[in-house]
């Protein structure tokens, strides 16, 4: 028997690689009870995020954080799977309740201010993103691009 932690090694080179289907099936072999180890769920999270299946994400993404809310990784995936999904009002509440456990987390604040403009709460687009860039400068750079921001971006222009 190929020890879980062997599987994961094999998996997430094979995720590296783009070889989605072989890290799926390594994962796939690994036993019962490990199956819901923190590890795998959260290489799980990144092939699901690589395969774009933002069903899969959404639902690997929340048993992770709900089991391990330390792992900011979780709450990111989760909230951004949602958003994939158009569900942007849940993925506005996911951030937010990862902001409870990482409250200095500049991506999810960026994530926020995303959801929120996508949402047409401009002011509160505005007020996460400067938060955002306030713990990291490269969202700055980030933020001028992200299709995300049209709408905050559209409404700072009109009111100049």
């Amino acid at each position: 028997m190929i020890p879980t932690s062997t599987r994961l090694s094999y998996a997430n080179g094979y995720i590296e690689l783009g070889m989605l289907k072989e890290a799926n099936e390594e994962l796939a072999a690994i036993v019962g009870s490990d199956r819901l180890l923190d590890d795998v769920l959260s290489l799980r999270t990144k092939l699901y995020l690589e395969m774009e299946n933002w069903e899969l994400l959404a639902a690997t993404a929340k048993q992770l954080a709900q089991q391990a809310p330390q792992l900011v990784h979780a709450w990111i995936h989760w909230a951004y799977a949602l958003r994939e999904m158009n569900l942007n009002a849940q993925a506005k509440s996911i951030a937010l309740d990862g902001l409870k456990q990482h409250p200095r987390n500049a991506i999810l604040w960026f994530n926020l201010a995303c959801y929120c403009s996508l949402l047409g709460e401009l002011q509160d687009s505005s007020d996460h993103l400067d938060t955002a860039i306030k713990l990291d400068k490269t969202f700055e750079k980030e933020a001028v691009d992200d299709p995300d921001l049209t709408a905050l971006w559209d409404w700072l222009k009109s009111d100049t």
